[in-house]
């Protein structure tokens, strides 16, 4: 039976019990419309009152628009006149259903008499719960306390940890929950489902075991109501890392340290973690190593530097091992440490001074010095103070003397006795002090009355020592150049003969060619004449000017010896320097000037080799001429031409120089190269004259220029 005949039935059967039994009769109450979650089972209530004079039984109907839905409790009941009565109207619809429904409710009486209440069901989606994740706890107790937390997790490697879920369903009907979390095996829930009453909250766990786990994750929670099917989401981030990482980094792996002094090292901490760390730094060493602030606190990326003080006593040495450490958040898995080896040596092997000197020195009562070597031969580099223990009139200098280990360094000795002293000998003691340690050297001096015939003796050739080594370089410079200019000169003759032969066959050709072309060549052979007489003047010049050189450069050889010779003497005589220490003097120039006697000779040297190379290049091209102007004058004997080419090395030469003068020009450095040549004009100049007396020697001294080359 449809839903359309069931209606016309029951009107009629309405109509006629009214008809017949105007007595029985009952109003029937409730709301117009019901606002309902669906597939929720609620209920709502009908009031019935019996307004008849009997009592009568009650039939609960609904239309079968929605009939499957409802249920209806209780769905028979009586009701005495002027009694009321309730039942309930218990709606489980679909569960993804929304909008308005109309329900038709029909009470029937046992006699026939109907009455319908017309409703409207509203139904919307209204399973509302949330989902609030914690901070994390390191374990699950029977109570768990929940402190709410929004954003993502920070979490340490080969750790177990715990982040609470809270769930809260917000209706007023009990509904379940189905939970599935999308992570890494590493990541789990500890229940699937969890059921909640009405307004009621729940905690489930999300456990962490982040055992060889690094880097940055994002977990999906998924939650699904099993009422109204309703889906929450949550994205939790978790970011894995070493929360307790340290760098730890002592100043030096190894040091030597002289005992007794005190030595500082850095030491180094840097929190590489993500954690704030509260760092106390431990020490394993000898008493005599301490470090200073050893607690502290490192935010993640911060670095500290502190202190290791190394004072070992004066009767320490040997090699230690000293060790800083610090284990983060007490974790002794977790040490983190460096190391550094002290070899402590005792004080006066730590500056040892090796003093080198005589141990006796005769003294004619004479103004004389000598000379003691010092070289530390120790680990450290050392400042040594000197001293001298002896007579007054012994003094020695400097004062001071700073040594690195295996430097030698020189102590001037000054003696100068009185007359007034007797012969005997008078010991005096070098003493060096370094840091508390002192070394010293014992040297005898005696003094000697000398005999005076050899006393004169001494005193003349000292005095003339430097003209007797002038006068042996003189003889020994006078053999070296009279052999050569023997040997240049028998060359030379040799060349001559050479010359003079290849002449005569030059001539005897020119003489047979003129034979047979006597009349065709009478203009060549006037010009082969001409050529004739001027290579014979030639000849003859080279021997003049040969003859004039080797009396010349010999008279100059003299003339610069006896001048130097001259300048010594003079300068001596008139006490602007003393001759018996020339040695030290020009010792002193070339170590207090070597800069700039460096710069000197290497500008001279690179003059010398640019000339060098231009004589070279330009004997070369010249020869490539003479070639190449005898092989046309044989060719077009009638017709010579003078040919004037300008050679590459010239042209890249001029090209060169005007890059430079350009360059100095676009970079403004003509003011600084002005000044450097003010500031150091004179051995500018000292270097220009000794290249020209070199470019003169080499010039007109081919012997010489050859055995230099050699």
């Amino acid at each position: 039976m449809n839903a359309k005949k069931i209606t016309l039935n029951l009107l009629l059967l309405v109509l006629l019990i009214g008809l017949v039994n105007a007595q029985e009769d009952f109003a029937a109450t409730s709301l117009p419309s019901i606002e309902l979650c669906p597939c929720s089972s609620q209920a709502y209530t009908v009031t019935v009152e019996n307004t008849g004079t009997a009592a009568t039984s009650y039939t609960v109907l609904a239309s079968a628009t929605v009939a499957e839905w409802i249920k209806f409790n209780p769905d028979k009941f009586i009701l005495n006149p002027g009694q009321k009565g309730n039942f309930f109207v218990i709606v489980n619809s679909d569960c993804n259903i929304e909008g308005n429904y109309d329900l038709e409710i029909f009470i029937t009486t046992t006699n026939g008499l109907t009455k319908v209440i017309k409703q409207v069901l509203k139904f919307s989606q209204c399973y509302d719960y949330s989902l609030e994740q914690g901070k994390v706890i390191d374990e699950a107790d029977e109570s768990i306390g929940f402190l709410q937390h929004d954003n993502g997790y920070l979490l340490c490697k080969d750790e177990q940890k715990i982040i609470p879920i809270l769930i809260t369903n917000n209706e007023k009907f009990e509904n379940r929950y189905k939970l599935i979390l999308d992570a890494p095996e590493w990541a789990a829930l500890n229940v699937n489902n969890i059921g909640l009453n009405a307004k009621k909250s729940g905690i489930f766990l999300t456990n962490f075991d982040t055992t060889n786990v690094e880097g940055e994750f994002d977990f999906k929670l998924n939650t699904v109501s099993e009422l109204g099917k309703v889906q929450r989401k949550k994205n939790i981030k978790v970011d894995v890392g070493d929360c307790y990482a340290l760098e730890l980094e002592l100043e030096k792996e190894k040091d030597d340290v002289c005992s007794g002094e005190i030595i500082n090292y850095d030491v180094t901490i840097k929190n590489a973690g993500t954690l704030r760390q509260n760092v106390k730094l431990e020490l394993d060493a000898p008493d005599w190593a301490s470090i200073e602030n050893a607690s502290f606190y490192l935010s993640s990326e911060q670095e500290k530097t502190v202190t290791l003080n190394a004072n070992p006593h004066d009767d320490v040495s040997g090699s230690f091992l000293v060790e800083v450490s610090t284990v983060p958040d007490n974790k002794p898995e977790l040490k983190f440490s460096d190391k550094i080896e002290i070899d402590a040596i005792p004080k006066l092997a730590c500056y040892i001074a090796d003093i080198s000197t005589k141990t006796s020195v005769t003294n004619f009562y004479n103004h004389d010095l000598f000379f003691a070597k010092v070289k530390n031969d120790g680990r450290k580099e050392a400042i040594y103070n000197v001293s001298l223990e002896g007579p007054s009139w012994v003094s020695i200098s400097p004062e001071t003397l700073e040594l690195n280990p295996g430097q030698t360094g020189n102590l001037n000795l000054d003696v100068n006795p009185g007359a007034d002293l007797e012969p005997d000998t008078y010991g005096i003691k070098i003493n060096l002090e370094s840091k508390g340690a002192v070394y010293s050297k014992n040297v005898d001096i005696v003094l000697k009355k000398e005999n005076e015939f050899v006393k004169k003796v001494k005193a003349a050739v000292k005095f003339y020592q430097y003209y007797i080594y002038l006068l042996i370089l003189l003889v020994v410079l006078a053999v070296i150049f009279i052999n050569r200019l023997k040997g240049a000169r028998d060359k030379i003759k040799k060349r001559h003969e050479k010359y003079k032969v290849k002449k005569e066959k030059l001539m005897a050709l020119k003489l047979a060619r003129k034979e047979r072309e006597k009349e065709k060549k009478k203009e060549e052979e006037l010009e082969k004449e001409r050529e004739k007489q001027i290579k014979e003047k030639k000849i003859k010049k080279a021997k003049t000017r040969i003859k004039k050189l080797k009396i010349s450069l010999n008279r100059i050889w003299i003339y610069i010896l006896f001048i130097i010779a001259a300048i010594i003497f003079i300068g001596h005589q008139n006490r602007l320097f003393n001759a018996k220490y020339l040695p030290i003097y020009i010792r002193n120039l070339f170590v207090g000037y070597l800069y700039y006697i460096l710069i000197g000779v290497g500008i001279v040297v690179a003059l010398f080799l640019l000339v060098l190379l231009y004589n070279f290049i330009s004997k070369k091209g010249k020869k490539k001429k003479v070639k190449k102007a005898e092989k046309k004058a044989e060719k077009k004997a009638k017709t010579r031409r003078k040919r004037y080419n300008i050679p590459y090395y010239q042209i890249l030469f001029i090209l060169l120089f005007g890059i430079v003068i350009y360059s100095i020009s676009f970079f403004g450095l003509f003011e600084n190269i002005k000044t450097f040549f003010v500031l150091y004009q004179y051995y500018f100049a000292l270097g220009i004259t000794i290249l020209v007396a070199i470019i003169f020697l080499i010039r007109f001294y081919k012997p010489l220029f050859k055995f230099l080359r050699e």
